[in-house]
This record gives C-alpha cells, structure tokens and sequence, in this order.
C-alpha cells in the first residue's frame, strides 16, 4: 500500500527498499546484523504486544524470508525508511514555507537576524524634528544665560568715586540710581549773550575722555565717567572766513638761535546770528608762529669755548689757523663761503674735518649782488634759499658728506623775514656773543684781549678769510695757550649745543 502522507512513497512493507531499487517479489539483499534474528529464532510466535507490524516484525508473508534463506533485517529498513520520510517533511516543509511566508520556520528566515541587528529607521521629518528641538532648547539656555549676565551690574568710576549701575549700562541708568541731576546749558547768541535759559546741552559727560551728550550712550565695566552741567549751544549762524596770517616771533638775547614753530596761518570766522541777527568776530584756528629762541647754552661748571671762523677758506690763512689749532688741541667752527671751497679751498675743508672740526656754510657768496656782499634781507626770498642750499652743495662735493644745518648769515643779518624764508631749510643760526672784531684789524694783541675775556660757553667770533687775516694768525698763537693755561677747552658749535639752552 502506498502511504498518501508522505507524497506516495512505498512501504518497504509493500513496494520493498527504495535505496535498493528492489520491487515486491524480488530477492532481498542479504544483510548481516548481530540482532537479525531477534525476533525469530525458533518459533513462530507472534508478535509481542504493542508491537507495530513492519517495523518489528514483518507484516505480510511475501516479505518475510524465505526458509534456509537469510533473514532481512528489518530495523535496517526501518531506519532507511524513516529517513525517506523525514527526508520528504523537510522537503514538504520548505516547499510550504516558499510559498506561504507565514508558516515559515523562524529558523529557515535567514533575513529575520538582518532585521533584529539592525535598529529600526526613523523617518526623516522625525529627526529634524528632534534636532531642531534640541538646537531649540540650546538657544533658550544660551539666551537665558546672556539676559542674565547682561542683568548683572557693573562697576564704573563715576565723578572719582566707584559706582555700580545696572539696567541697561546707560547714562540715563547713571543719572536714575546715582540721583545727579545735572543743569542744561543755555541757548547763547554768537557774542556769548544768553538767548534762552536751559536750552543748550542737557548735561556734559566724558567716558573715558570722550565727551557725549547722549543720555543713551552705553557703559562697560571699569569706564570713567564724568558728569556735569550742560554747556552752552551757540545759535546757528551765517559765517565768514579770512586767514590769519602767522608772526614770525624773537625771544631772548642768546648767541644760539633755535628756529620752532610751523608757520601756518589761522583762521577767522565773522557771524551773524540767524536767531539774534548780531555780528561777532571769532578765531576758529590760531596761527602758529615761528619763533627764534636767542639761547644761552648752560655749560655749568665747564670752562668751555667754541671758536667761530668766517669767510673761508683762504689760502694762506686757513692753513696757518689749522695748524695752531692742531698744535693746542683745540676744535673749531669754520663758516664757509661756498665759491671760495674750490682749488686748495677744497683741501683745507677736508683737512678741517679729518682734524674734528665742524664745517657749516655761510651763505654762497657772502650775499653778492642784491645783498650788497653783506645782508639776505635785501634779497628775494629765492635768492635766499639759493645762498643756503648752493652753500650746503659745496660742501658736500667737497667732503662727500651731507652738509649741517646750522649756519651763520653774513654780517649776521637774522631779521623776521630771513627767518621766515630759512625756516624750513635751517636748524639753527649763529651769533657770537664775543667779537674779537679782527676784521677791523686792530691789531694782533687787541684781537688777544678780546679772546682772552671770553668766559665758560662763549661763541667767539674771528675770520680766516676776507682779507689779509695775519693778526688774527697772531693772537691766535697768543691767546690759546693763556686760555689753555686758565683750565679752558675748545668744543665745536655742534658739542656746545648739547648743553642745556634756555
């Protein structure tokens, strides 16, 4: 019979082994088993109770052996049968599972551990969702943090006391908790004259130096605050503007003469008054002057004197003074004339700076022509400029160094106008405070006396060019080792002016 169950595979009772491709009526495969005979050895007993016919003993006598044949073993028919069947559940099984998901055997889904590993998505507008949220609760922190701190006072100096003030850190905060109450300037006219009462600035305040009127104005911890009454606020006005020209200005007696000042001119303003219809002058730029300071150079208690030479070099002369000066170890100033620093002119200028001595010009030609050979002041003001800047050339070809600043006009001619034209191309000019008036030529001794008079932080006055400048050869030799002898020293223009000058 054929078990309908199991997909119509034959009883081995029936259809015999299907391993072996035996049919019904054919001869069993002898087999060997220590336990074949069990249940047949000597008797033809019948099966025991509860047996099950196939399995322990044959059920239907075609398949039981034949006599003097070798019994077939039936348990090993058995276990090949029990494995075609569970061979056919499983196929069975699988082939349910294929085709109806829903009776599929949790252990046959092999995608069931894919989807347990793995955490279940979140749909995108949930996340977003979640994010902004959390940003959301962030930024009401964050605010919260910042209302707070800025609700925190803060300590100012207010008026040179310390002071807290909180609110909004205003002035308006400050004049509320500090209880100052400040006047309003007035509403003036353009002569100064009160228009309206308590019309101008409300009050005046600095913070940190900085002046405002805003009762706004925002504070931070550690400014300095002043507060105070409202200045006035002028009426608006119609103006008029013309300059002011600058002065140019003389101070003190002094040999040495600083030019300061920038020497531009101011501005004047003429209003009328829009409200009051008054006229009134008023400066709204000074001028600033030049200024010649004449100053003394405070040597102290050092016995110092600065020799000056004019109108060189000479060549007889120049030569000759140069070599004094050497033998007693003094320093000298020599104020050139520029045409003359040509041929052994140019030597002697280069010998007096490789031997410590200051060179300087005094003028290009001693202001020939138009300044009749002795006065700037009656040249024009680029004829001027032109006697100074030449004059620096020469030198300046001559020792190939950029020439001083300091200079000494002919015949020491300084005057307000030579001044204002010079200014900007000098640092300094001149004087003597001793002359020894050798150009007169009074005589050698004479010239002596006059250099032995000098006292600590003279400028003395002399000439190695000109003219026949011979007595002042002498009194040179003459007076220097008095002078030497009394504890003196011999400096340049520019070693006397870094003393104090006032």
């Amino acid at each position: 019979m054929t078990d309908t169950r199991l997909g119509g595979i034959p009883s081995p009772l029936e259809g015999g082994d299907p391993r072996s491709g035996r049919t019904e009526g054919s001869d069993p495969v002898p087999q060997a088993s220590p336990n074949a005979n069990r249940n047949h050895v000597g008797s033809s007993a019948q099966p025991h109770p509860g047996t099950i016919p196939g399995r322990n003993v044959p059920a239907h006598p075609a398949a039981r052996p034949a006599t003097g044949s070798t019994p077939r073993v039936a348990h090993v028919q058995n276990a090949a049968y029990q494995q075609q069947i569970a061979n056919e559940r499983y196929r069975q099984t699988h082939q349910r599972s294929a085709t109806n998901p829903g009776q599929r055997s949790p252990y046959q889904d092999h995608e069931r551990y894919k989807r347990i590993a793995q955490k279940p998505k979140v749909p995108v507008g949930r996340r977003i969702a979640g994010i902004a949220l959390a940003l959301g609760v962030v930024a009401v922190i964050a605010v919260g943090g910042f209302l707070y701190v800025q609700n925190l006072p803060i300590a100012i100096t207010l008026n040179g006391n310390e002071f807290e003030v909180d609110g909004d850190k205003t002035i308006a905060d400050v004049l509320r908790k500090s209880g100052i109450r400040p006047l309003a300037g007035d509403l003036v006219a353009v002569d100064g004259s009160v228009l309206e009462a308590g019309q101008g600035e409300p009050f005046h305040a600095t913070i940190n130096g900085e002046a405002t009127t805003d009762s706004a104005a925002k504070l931070s911890a550690g400014d300095v605050v002043e507060i105070g009454n409202g200045n006035p606020i002028e009426e608006p006005s119609d103006a008029v503007e013309e300059a002011v020209p600058f002065e140019v200005r003389e101070e003190g007696t002094g040999a040495i003469h600083i030019i300061e000042g920038d020497g531009t001119d101011g501005v004047k303003a003429t209003k009328t008054g829009k409200l009051s219809g008054l006229v009134a002058e008023q400066i709204t730029k000074e001028p600033s002057d030049i200024v010649c300071r004449k100053v003394e150079p405070d040597v102290g208690d050092d016995k110092v004197i600065a020799l000056t030479f004019d109108d060189g070099p000479w060549e007889e002369y120049t030569e000759q003074i140069l070599d004094i000066l050497k033998e007693n170890g003094a320093k000298a100033t020599f104020f050139t004339v520029g045409d003359r620093i040509a041929g052994a002119g140019v030597d002697h200028v280069k010998r007096a700076v490789a031997e410590g001595h200051q060179v300087c010009t005094h003028s290009f030609d001693h202001a020939d022509g138009s300044g009749q050979g002795v006065n700037l002041g009656f040249m024009t003001p680029e004829e001027q400029v032109a006697e100074i800047e030449k004059g620096y050339a020469a030198i300046e070809e001559a020792t190939g160094a950029k020439a001083s600043t300091v200079i000494r006009t002919p015949g020491g001619n300084f005057g307000t106008e030579v001044i204002r034209n010079l200014k900007p191309y000098i640092s300094a000019e001149i004087g003597w405070n001793i002359d020894t008036t050798d150009w007169k030529r009074p005589g050698a001794d004479a010239i002596a006396e006059q250099m032995k008079s000098a006292r600590p932080g003279a400028i003395l006055l002399m000439h190695d060019g000109g003219g026949n400048r011979s007595q002042t050869v002498e009194a040179l030799r003459q007076a220097l080792p008095y002078l030497k002898e009394k504890g003196y020293r011999f400096i340049t223009i520019d070693e006397l002016m870094e003393y104090p000058l006032a």
